[in-house]
């Protein structure tokens, strides 16, 4: 369905701690909030602490203590974990009653990759049918319990069966269940699959319900992740499309590493920082307020 292009959107402009990665849990919250994000999505593992546990009483009150320290709410949390068809069902539906306690409705997820190493070492399509079948038939089940707590699923790029807009698109489609969504992400499908993400995008604009804001330079492969929109990902174009497709829902920093450099709690805060401005200025311009 067409949206009127003039209409006002808002979306919600959020942070991962994963820029945060090599610093507690605790360091990734405060410089999230400093850099002037009021939401936050969580998930990734930081080194020096056990994974949260979702199975532990008591943890998502410990969780949303530490987030209400830093005035953060949450907008979603990477599940691939607990969702991926390898582990029993029953670690989906423990996920999904530990967020529901937390008050988070957006499990993010990942696709199935097609390599067996990047960039050199491409599975076979005999080798990979099966595994993406799997995949269809157990994120059914998952989208059902999903839509009877309210919840959303969203997959984003990573090659394989979510590797571009449109493959992305044909494996929402397949699951069949409005509880299934994209998580559009143009870092992974220019770094990945070395095309533009601007011209990728598109066919899945309305079926976005939330969008990683991972910006990447250089060639295909080239591990380089810059501040976002300080890259070559052509952010203000997909947002016009975002804001044409009516979209409200979350935009999300992941990464701002460049090339992976160990660099000081401090400096992350002041990228992070940099990005607040630079995502602002674009979502503006496209017509975007932000909470």
């Amino acid at each position: 369905m067409a949206h009127d292009p003039t209409s006002p959107r808002t979306v919600t402009l959020a942070s991962m701690t994963w820029p945060y990665q090599k610093h507690p849990l605790e360091r990734g919250l405060e410089g999230v909030a400093a850099a002037g994000f009021g939401h936050v999505s969580l998930g990734l593992p930081h080194q020096g602490a056990a994974p949260i546990d979702d199975a532990a009483p008591g943890e998502a009150q410990r969780v949303r203590a530490l987030l209400d320290r830093y005035g953060l709410a949450p907008v979603s949390w990477v599940s691939t974990d607990a969702l991926a068809p390898s582990r029993p069902v029953e670690a989906a539906q423990r996920r999904m009653d530990f967020l529901q306690e937390l008050g988070v409705t957006e499990l993010l997820c990942l696709g199935i990759s097609s390599y067996r190493r990047f960039p050199d070492e491409p599975m076979t399509d005999a080798e990979l049918a099966p595994r993406y079948q799997e995949f269809i038939e157990r994120y059914r089940v998952h989208a059902a319990e999903a839509e009877r707590r309210g919840m959303i699923i969203t997959l984003k790029p990573h090659t394989g069966n979510t590797a571009t807009a449109q493959i992305l698109l044909d494996t929402v489609a397949a699951i069949g269940s409005d509880a299934v969504r994209a998580c559009y992400d143009p870092g992974n499908v220019r770094f990945y699959e070395g095309i533009n993400p601007a011209e990728d995008f598109p066919p899945v604009a309305e079926r976005t319900a939330s969008f990683v804001v991972k910006d990447h330079a250089g060639a295909r492969a080239d591990a380089n992740f810059p501040v976002p929109g300080e890259g070559e990902c052509d952010f203000a174009t997909m947002f016009v499309d975002l804001h044409r497709a009516g979209f409200e829902g979350p935009i999300i920093v992941e990464r701002l590493d460049g090339r992976g450099e160990d660099v000081p709690a401090e400096e992350i805060d002041a990228r992070l920082a940099r990005s607040h401005a630079n995502l602002t200025g674009l979502l503006s311009s496209a017509g975007f307020g932000w909470r």
